[in-house]
């Protein structure tokens, strides 16, 4: 077991027999090595101090995954967080899409110490911290399942994961 140097606040050990990419599926190599999604419309960059934690998140992702069936085929808070950030910038987002990218940094921030010794809830300018609603958390849900399907098709795209076949009947003239 070892404690990783950049794994947020609380985190447990990772176990690094679980990683072994004898024990990960296809669908876990290629999240892990897939790109990082983002929207480019007007050329705005995914966030530096997301981009810097994406990796260890994307492991604590396949490992909560690998006890959680519900969290099996999402991407982490941080990837929805840089995702809807980025959006952010381009275009105002509908209320409930700022609540929920409110409601990700609420999560996100303290994580990774984003923020020091204040509410992040308070910080953005809300009374109480923010829970979501049903459909909200829905919305949520799709979008991490989306962002999790296109960073393993873009992986599968670069050909990562593949699985080298050797041929068994020979090449007749």
């Amino acid at each position: 077991m070892i404690k990783e140097k950049t794994s947020p606040s609380g985190a447990e050990p990772i176990d690094r027999p679980a990683l072994e990419p004898t024990h990960l599926s296809l669908s876990e190599q290629r999240y892990l090595a897939g790109p990082l999604v983002q929207p480019r419309l007007n050329g705005w960059d995914f966030p530096d101090r997301l981009r810097a934690v994406v990796p260890v998140a994307r492991i604590l992702q396949v490992l909560r995954g690998q006890d959680d069936p519900i969290e099996r085929d999402l991407a982490s808070e941080e990837e929805a967080l840089g995702y809807l950030s980025c959006a952010s910038l381009d275009a105002p987002l509908a209320w409930d899409w700022t609540e929920i990218m409110c409601y990700l940094a609420q999560q996100v921030f303290p994580r990774w110490r984003f923020v020091q010794d204040d509410a992040v809830h308070a910080v953005l300018g809300y009374t109480r911290p923010i829970a979501l609603n049903s459909t909200q958390a829905e919305d949520l849900r799709r979008l991490r399942r989306w962002l999790r399907h296109t960073i393993e098709n873009g992986a599968k795209a670069k050909g990562i994961g593949k699985s080298k076949r050797t041929r068994t009947t020979p090449i007749t003239k």
